[in-house]
């Protein structure tokens, strides 16, 4: 039996003593207050933090389900909506919901998309989505939940961007939809959306702009006249626009929002059934109840920090990008991939003594949290750094670490360059995988008493030896088996 399972408690606990082990609980978390984890976390200054904290709690029961009886939060989701449409240039008819996340706003556009198409369209009955390889992988699990397909099309591998020819190629009588990134996550760089835009209009197909990183952080970049592409409702031809609130806008996680053109293509995102015995079932997004909070510390935020405060976030998170890609310019075994259009990136190594994966432990032995990504068709593993506010007055410190981590790995022998497991027997464990296979890697890379790995240069190291569908497979086995009871 895992001595982690819970039962449910016989007796009660005082709020102290609760409040205690979950102080202590979090211990093990990455310390992200230390403002050195440059992934995952989207921090601003405190007293931003303090408002829109205080307005989630005061909306943390209210519930979104039906608004005719919470009249307050369909004020304060409008009002949002509203907000985060005019920085996108939507202008008074552009309409949308808060959601969850940008994964869930993903998903309603392509909903969207699959709808009217088997309205409007009857000749659709395979329905496919076109967008570049570097697009999110929320994309593929739309996709996949909804059965519509999913086309990658290359993209510029030294910018990075999608190939609008390869794509146009790609269209046929069963495209739905395309899709640009403003900007894709891996590589911070803005496709043309222009250009994408232009072509889904003419082939009278919707547009959709993935800006759940970039939404609320290029409107204010291009305030502060840095020189970005028009990626909006500005460019005729987009129909949607997925943009994260809790990212660089720096709400309290989960909200984003899902922002459309016009109601008369967002009714295709609305979902309602009145057949059971109960209420109508009806709902504008995927979750029918939906917790106040998300959305009243969104509005808290804008409101305290206003255009001139995400300014300033942004001006200072550019010109720490600015400061960090000139300390990888001075570092010979690194190299910066394209040229980030946001204050993100990611690079890669140029050396054989230097492993990305090493190098990215090394770090975290210094207090840094860098987010390791695998090698693909586009790009070898490396490493990839966002930058938020809250990070801005370490990014001098990062560089100077990143340079005595990669002296420290060049000085140590050929052993960290090894793989953790002989490439034939690695290869024959995947031939026959099952998830019962799982606890032979296990006992060989180790975990803690949560079952989570402590080996992940192990661990990376063989993952980025397979092929996307094996990775997969270990992946969601060993998903299964973290949120299991398994001893």
């Amino acid at each position: 039996m895992n001595k982690n399972r819970s039962i449910f408690p016989k007796e009660p606990k005082d709020k102290k003593e609760i409040h205690q082990y979950l102080q202590a609980l979090k211990q093990a978390d990455i310390p992200w207050q230390s403002g050195k984890v440059l992934a995952y976390i989207y921090q601003t200054i405190p007293e931003a933090h303090e408002i829109a904290h205080s307005a989630y709690a005061l909306y943390l029961t209210e519930n979104g389900i039906d608004p005719t009886q919470f009249p307050s939060l369909l004020h304060l989701e409008r009002s949002v909506i509203a907000m985060t449409a005019d920085l996108l240039n939507g202008g008074p008819l552009a309409v949308g919901n808060c959601t969850s996340g940008g994964t869930e706003s993903v998903l309603l556009a392509v909903k969207t998309a699959r709808d009217r198409a088997r309205d409007l369209f009857p000749h659709i009955s395979d329905p496919e989505i076109i967008m570049p390889k570097t697009a999110h992988g929320c994309f593929i699990k739309a996709g996949h939940y909804l059965n519509v397909k999913v086309k990658e099309i290359p993209v510029d591998k030294e910018t990075f961007r999608a190939d609008v020819k390869q794509m146009q190629a790609a269209i046929t009588d069963q495209t739905i939809m395309l899709v640009g990134s403003a900007p894709s996550y891996t590589h911070a760089v803005i496709d043309d959306i222009e250009a994408i835009a232009a072509l889904a209009k003419a082939n009278k197909l919707l547009c959709h702009v993935d800006a759940c990183v970039g939404g609320m952080f290029i409107p204010f970049a291009k305030m502060l006249n840095y020189p970005l592409p028009a990626f909006d409702f500005s460019v005729e031809g987009v129909t949607s626009i997925s943009c994260d609130l809790h990212k660089f806008g720096y709400v309290p996680k989960g909200c984003s929002t899902i922002i459309y053109r016009s109601k008369e293509l967002r009714q295709y995102q609305v979902f309602s059934t009145s057949s059971g015995p109960s209420y109508s079932v009806v709902n504008p997004t995927v979750l029918s109840t939906r917790s106040g909070g998300p959305i009243a510390a969104a509005w808290s935020m804008f409101h305290f920090l206003g255009v001139e405060g995400y300014k300033n976030a942004v001006k200072d998170c550019m010109e720490a990008k600015a400061l960090l890609v000139k300390g990888l310019n001075e570092i010979p075994e690194l190299s910066l991939l394209g040229k980030p259009d946001i204050s993100m990136l990611s690079f890669v190594s140029t050396s054989e003594d230097i492993n990305v994966f090493e190098l990215a432990e090394r770090m975290k032995s210094k207090g840094w949290y860098l987010q390791t990504q695998l090698k693909s068709d586009i790009s070898d593993a490396g490493i990839h750094i966002s930058i938020t506010h809250f990070n801005v007055p370490h990014i001098a410190g990062l560089v100077k670490d990143l340079k005595a981590s990669i002296q420290e790995l060049k000085s140590e022998g050929e052993e960290a360059k090894q793989l953790p497991l002989d490439p034939n027997m690695l290869k024959a464990m995947m031939a026959n995988f099952t998830p019962d296979m799982l606890h032979g890697f296990t006992a060989l890379l180790g975990s803690n008493d949560q079952g989570v790995p402590v080996n992940f240069v192990a661990i990376n190291k063989i993952l980025n030896t397979l092929s996307p569908s094996e990775r997969d497979k270990l992946l969601v086995a060993f998903m299964n088996k973290l949120f299991s009871n398994e001893a």
